[in-house]
């Protein structure tokens, strides 16, 4: 398991370029934790959050959380964490109310899919306010892309950001720049100020791909050969990039 992690890291590093020491955490594919192993490879590798696990409990929301005393709900999804993990950061997955279904959905785009504009506005919103209108909890957007190829999605979560940027009082941040204010808040008057919500002049200067290379290559699981395409801003390698070859592609550029 941190093989393969530790390779997805240089596999982003190398064709998305993100600097290693930029990827902090993770979330574990199809949410499907793995138990004391994922969290002790999160440890070793020096990560400072997972954002794995699935909460249930919503009124009020969690805060995100340390895994110094271990994880203190009902875990929805095993194998869970049995040890406890100085220092590692939980962002869990808040469970949002289906308004359509009437249960629960872990993350945006799992709640029954709204038949229109009004529909999308309404479900995010109401969980939203359950978060804002309590502990103030930070509420998490969390979505696969293809979710935002549904025209009236796209619209109604927009719409969402429009409403809730009026308030004067919300903030869309990455995890990273959550933790950071978790560990140090500061008042809102002086949020302008505070420098990990901040957009260094050199990140501004960074020059912008407009035109990526379109990569025809060659992906080979097993005994199985057949064609995959990506886009990246860097050389086109010849065999798609996984694990197992991130070296082999490496030494080949």
């Amino acid at each position: 398991m941190e093989r393969d992690f530790l390779q997805k890291i240089e596999i982003l590093h190398r064709y998305s370029a993100i600097p290693r020491e930029e990827i902090r955490g993770m979330r574990a594919p199809f949410l499907q934790i793995g138990g004391d192993q994922q969290f002790q490879m999160l440890m070793d590798a020096n990560m400072t959050y997972d954002s794995s696990v699935s909460i249930f409990d919503n009124s009020p929301p969690y805060w995100p959380y340390t895994l110094d005393f271990g994880i203190q709900h009902d875990c929805m999804i095993s194998p869970c964490p049995t040890r406890s993990y100085p220092g590692l950061w939980e962002i869990g997955l808040i469970m949002w109310h289906d308004l359509i279904g009437g249960g629960r959905c872990t993350m945006g785009n799992s709640c029954t899919p709204p038949s229109d504009e009004q529909g999308v506005f309404e479900l995010i919103m109401n969980n939203f306010k359950r978060h804002y209108d309590t502990n103030r909890a930070p509420f998490g957007l969390f979505y696969q892309s293809n979710w935002f190829t549904t025209p009236h999605h796209k619209a109604g979560f927009l719409r969402f950001i429009d409403e809730v940027l009026k308030l004067g009082d919300v903030y869309f941040v990455t995890n990273w720049q959550l933790l950071r204010w978790i560990q140090k808040p500061v008042k809102l008057d002086r949020i302008d100020q505070f420098e990990a919500w901040q957009c260094p002049k050199e990140h501004r200067k960074q020059s912008e791909c407009l035109v990526p290379n379109i990569c025809h290559v060659k992906f080979q699981n097993g005994d199985k050969v057949s064609s995959r395409f990506f886009k990246t801003c860097q050389r086109c390698p010849n065999d798609y990039p996984w694990i197992d070859n991130v070296e082999e592609l490496l030494s080949s550029r």
